[in-house]
């Protein structure tokens, strides 16, 4: 079954998170980018009460919107963020047309990290299968996933050609690793997320009330759960 991500800012929209029925709570700030960060001292601060309220949730967090070239900065972060306790900490891989083995590069130095770290494509031009299959060839990995940059550009599966999203989901389970799928997901994405059938979805404006910049709604996290699950098609403001 495919498990539901939900990208949170504070304690309290965490445990809104959870108490809804998240599979994967995320720590992140949407106010600074599709990868902002929070301080590493609020991320230990959910993570612990996570870990008391609800011992069997996965924990994400990332270390913010960095280009693919500040490698230091990158594993500095990640460390940082490792040390909170969280289980997977993303990073970002963004496209540098310029300098097309900035991202290997990055991966290559990802790959040597103790941290379970999940990179994150950045997909707003396409998915880079190449860079995909560079990913897979390390064992380092328990996860890839693909999200965009620009939200305000609509969802990720009216962006990007199904087939190329179906490629990267065959491509990371034939790897061996995990495949998640993000970027402005809708609630009415959930029957093709479902044929594509990715491990996780990753969400956070179609759970708040407005803009992913707005506050968590749980009735909106409970509503999307039963559509992962189900792919019905009731209207959001009939969540219970």
């Amino acid at each position: 079954m495919m498990r539901l991500l939900v990208s949170v800012r504070d304690l309290d929209e965490a445990l809104a998170a959870a108490q809804a029925g998240a599979d994967l709570i995320d720590l992140k700030e949407p106010a600074d980018g599709a990868l902002g960060a929070l301080v590493p001292e609020h991320i230990a601060q959910i993570v612990s009460a996570l870990r008391l309220r609800h011992p069997q949730l996965r924990i994400s967090a990332t270390v913010g919107d960095l280009p693919v070239g500040e490698q230091r900065e990158i594993l500095r972060r990640v460390a940082r963020v490792a040390s909170c306790g969280v289980d997977y900490v993303k990073v970002g891989l963004w496209p540098v047309p310029s300098a097309p083995g900035a991202a290997r590069g990055l991966v290559d130095a990802l790959a040597g990290c103790p941290a379970n770290i999940v990179p994150v494509l950045v997909v707003d031009g396409g998915v880079d299968q190449s860079l995909v299959a560079h990913a897979l060839e390390y064992a380092s990995f328990p996860a890839l996933m693909v999200d965009t940059a620009e939200k305000r550009r609509g969802s990720l599966l009216e962006r990007l050609p199904l087939a190329s999203l179906a490629a990267f989901v065959e491509a990371v389970h034939a790897g061996g690793a995990l495949a998640g799928l993000a970027g402005s997901l809708r609630a009415e994405d959930a029957p093709a997320l479902r044929a594509l059938a990715p491990d996780f979805a990753g969400f956070r404006g179609a759970v708040t009330r407005g803009a992913r910049t707005a506050v968590l709604d749980p009735r909106r996290v409970r509503l999307l759960r039963r559509r992962l699950a189900a792919g019905t098609c009731a209207p959001l403001a009939a969540a219970a």
